[in-house]
């Protein structure tokens, strides 16, 4: 059996970085398993996170300890990391913020075991997303009785690749720009991060091959927010449950499952037209978070909550997740099917559109006026008091 290695990715935060290992070492592993740990630590000011890595005791096989001589940044660490696959076969990717579920191991050796050979798969996510990076709505993948969900996004918050997976990627890469523009077939946004993130040029690799990431729907990491390179102050946004008991995964294969995710977090037609006939007969895309501009849209017809000038079919939004509404032919306005050329654009719509997904997603409890007032007010003397 193959015992894939981990690979921390490490810079200037020794209490997380602690934190990161005291919890793998109360994980479970193979009892048979030699399980290599490699620490990297990429050159900075903190000569406590070195004390950290060496005064670490690992139970569960050899250590490794890689002090950088210079400063790699968040971009060049992890392809270092990446690399590291080709001398061990399979690597998870842990950055030094993130706390693991004492099955992660597990989980991993299974999907991999799963997906790695899977042409289609570009990797395995141990972070089960819970929010649209887009619109910080949640994302609620439909359940298809898999323990997995397929999206065409990559995520820091934890991964297991394979050799082979991580070369496709790199030769991708040695070939193309790392850079990301407008004109990609992804989200406009990914063009604004800044130049050493590698997820925008990774989320681009996928979506130019067709290839996606593997995703749990128990997590088996979290991320602690700390303040880093790109976080001034600590968050506790990305913060999941972890899964805490030992299971036993259903995993769904690509070609059977039902919950197939684009870049976009929108499901595929393909999947979609198994689960109801309406659409079979058109050329068309999902957008029902209204996040794909005019030229991410090229088919002849969309499905999306956008207004149109002309429907097609229209549905109701009550059920969840979105796109359950046309699967139940749900009556109602607020879902439009209808030519590419009849939806609405400009401000108006624009701003309708996110009233009544806003709407949606919070189910209707919005705080009153004077509840917000009060909430900004509080968050003001706080910040006062905290500068006195």
């Amino acid at each position: 059996m193959i015992a894939p290695a981990i690979v921390i990715s490490a810079y200037s935060r020794p209490d997380a970085l602690g934190r990161l290992l005291s919890s793998l070492e109360n994980s479970r592993y193979p009892p048979d398993a030699n399980v290599k740990l490699i620490i990297s630590i990429d050159k900075g000011e903190a000569v406590a996170v070195d004390n950290v890595a060496k005064d670490f005791q690992w139970n569960h096989g050899e250590v490794e300890i890689i002090l950088h001589d210079r400063h790699l940044g968040l971009f060049d660490q992890f392809l270092f990391c990446g690399d590291l696959s080709a001398r061990h076969g399979q690597v998870l990717l842990l950055e030094d913020d993130l706390i693991v579920s004492p099955f992660f191991y597990t989980y991993a050796t299974a999907a991999l075991s799963a997906f790695a050979e899977v042409g289609k798969i570009a990797g395995i996510s141990l972070y089960a997303i819970w929010f649209n990076g887009y619109t910080h709505h949640p994302f609620q993948p439909i359940a298809d009785g898999g323990d997995n969900f397929f999206l065409q996004i990559p995520i820091s918050h934890g991964m297991a690749i394979s050799a082979a997976q991580w070369t496709r990627w790199r030769e991708w890469l040695r070939a193309n720009s790392p850079e990301v523009s407008v004109d990609d077939p992804i989200h406009e946004m990914f063009a604004k991060f800044e130049a050493d993130e590698w997820f925008p040029s990774m989320t681009h690799y996928l979506a130019a091959t067709d290839q996606y990431f593997v995703y749990p729907r128990r997590s088996l990491s979290t991320n602690m927010g700390e303040t880093g390179t790109h976080f001034s102050s600590s968050t506790n946004y990305f913060q999941v449950p972890l899964q805490m008991a030992e299971r036993t995964y259903a995993f769904r294969s690509f070609d059977d499952a039902l919950a197939v995710y684009d870049s976009f977090y929108e499901i595929l037609p393909s999947r979609l037209d198994r689960l109801t006939d309406k659409f079979r007969d058109y050329e068309y895309q999902v957008d029902l978070n209204g996040t794909k501009s005019g030229s991410k849209l090229t088919a002849p017809y969309v499905l999306s909550t956008r207004p149109s000038r002309k429907n097609i079919f229209s549905f109701g939004k009550s059920m969840r997740p979105l796109e359950a509404n046309s699967i139940h032919d749900i009556e109602g306005e607020g879902i439009t099917f209808s030519r590419r050329e009849d939806l609405r654009w400009g401000w108006f719509a624009e701003l309708s559109m996110k009233e009544s997904n806003y709407a949606y997603f919070t189910r209707g409890l919005r705080p009153s006026f004077f509840t917000l007032l009060a909430y900004r007010l509080l968050n003001k003397a706080r910040h006062l008091l905290r500068r006195s």
